[in-house]
């Protein structure tokens, strides 16, 4: 793989990259720009997950921009690990599109970033072909997402639930782009996955059949894991009733130990924004002497490192199941705040995986039905998705691609929108939306 000039910024480490897979045919060349750590680690692994790619990988300057740990973290066990990932500013886009030659940009970022990121690709006399993707569970599928999105040609889904409710999404909002199916990158096993021996071991579990309903009485786990979430519960007493369920089970457990697995240190930025802070509500709880909250510990690093033996995993909705579901870690998913959009978790709701806080404090964490497991998120990976990515760059070659010049407008408006909401004092807004409306 050839390796690009450094950024126009002498105050920043050189790009270097890794040597590109080698197939019969010329390879796609591959832009692929990120803005936050969730979304850097799913386009590394997602690129690094593909034959006959030459990828340039860069993250653009940002209030969420990852630290230099978050980075290591995001891109270890991928082709990236070792290898600088450059930081660039939005003026710095269409060089290195041009300097790549680009048949595909992957915006791998939040939706104002991807939009810029596509208007500027689209300045090209010969564009190259846009696609975007999210970083885990794409669930609910959103308008406003989408509509960030407008000028891309293809969006990258990871389940079947996740195909059909984009396909109407994009149908809603008049955003005509094709709609992938791939594999979560993150994900391993190669069929359905079982839980592991080891974890059922002395249970009664029958390992050998995922939808046992034995599954649910897995062992109880050597170490507790909790995968918290930015957005999700957003009450703090569902937080503090979390925090302090764990520290039940630790206290109840005297051989086991809890750890929250956070994403983050304190005042490093996340792709979404935390209200209620897990570290506050933690020392909270152990300022006033509740039972086993001292023995509750704060992990950071990939989550790989946390999904071991002996390990189980609890959450609200996060990501971090579908992987602890491919690891065969017992897995439960709370139930006690209810299954619905704003939490992100209705895709669990019938998963078999799902249980009570009481259930956590006594250690009782399931698994998966095989049957849901298979229609969500662990299909077979046949190796479409890198057929689809070809055929794209042939066509952005042979200057194939649709005209997005009429979308383009559209596009425009929505960032001036959002730059107006973000940047300007609240009379200001409503005068535009006055303005903008007649009345």
């Amino acid at each position: 793989m050839s390796t690009p000039e450094p950024p126009p910024h002498t105050d920043r480490a050189p790009h270097t990259d890794p040597p590109v897979s080698s197939t019969a045919d010329p390879p796609i060349r591959i832009v692929s720009v990120s803005d936050s750590e969730s979304y850097l680690k799913w386009a590394t692994q997602l690129l690094s997950s593909l034959p006959g790619v030459e990828a340039h990988v860069y993250l653009i300057d940002s209030p969420i921009l990852p630290t230099p740990e978050q980075i290591t973290h995001a891109i270890a066990g991928t082709a990236w690990a070792g290898h600088t990932i450059p930081v660039v500013d939005r003026t710095d886009l269409a060089r290195i599109i041009t300097d790549h030659r680009a048949d595909i940009v992957l915006g791998a970022a939040t939706g104002p970033i991807v939009a810029q990121l596509f208007l500027t690709a689209n300045l090209h006399e010969h564009r190259p072909a846009l696609v975007s993707g999210l970083p885990g569970m794409g669930l609910p599928a959103s308008r406003k997402g989408m509509n960030y999105r407008r000028l891309m040609d293809a969006f990258i889904t990871h389940s079947f639930a996740e195909v059909a409710q984009y396909t109407e999404v994009s149908a809603l909002t008049q955003v005509p782009c094709e709609i992938y199916l791939a594999r979560l990158p993150m994900l391993r096993s190669t069929g359905v996955p079982q839980l592991a021996a080891a974890a059922g071991a002395g249970a009664g579990a029958d390992t050998g059949a995922g939808d046992s309903e034995s599954l649910m009485h897995t062992a109880v786990p050597q170490t507790l894991v909790f995968a918290p979430q930015a957005k999700v519960p957003e009450l703090l007493e569902d937080r503090e009733a979390i925090v302090a369920t764990l520290a039940e089970f630790a206290s109840r457990h005297a051989d086991s130990n809890a750890v929250i697995k956070m994403r983050s240190r304190p005042g490093e930025h996340e792709t979404h924004h935390e209200q209620h802070s897990y570290v506050d509500i933690l020392h909270s709880l152990r300022a006033r002497g509740v039972p086993g909250a001292e023995r509750i510990g704060l992990g950071y690093g990939p989550l790989d490192e946390f999904l071991v033996p002996g390990a189980a995993l609890v959450t609200v909705s996060s990501t971090a199941a579908l992987e602890a579901f491919d690891r065969g870690i017992p897995t439960l998913l709370i139930s006690d705040f209810g299954y619905d959009r704003d939490l992100l978790n209705e895709a669990f709701a019938d998963s078999g995986a799902t249980g009570t806080l009481a259930e956590v404090a006594a250690g009782a964490i399931g698994f998966p039905t095989s049957a849901w497991l298979a229609q969500n998120y662990f299909h077979a990976d046949n190796g479409r998705l890198r057929n689809h990515l070809e055929l794209l760059a042939t066509r952005a070659r042979a200057g194939q691609l649709p005209d997005r010049r009429s979308a383009v407008w559209k596009q425009k408006r929505l960032l001036i929108r959002a730059e107006l909401r973000t940047m300007a004092p609240t009379p200001v807004v409503r005068a535009y939306r006055k303005f903008r409306t007649g009345r």
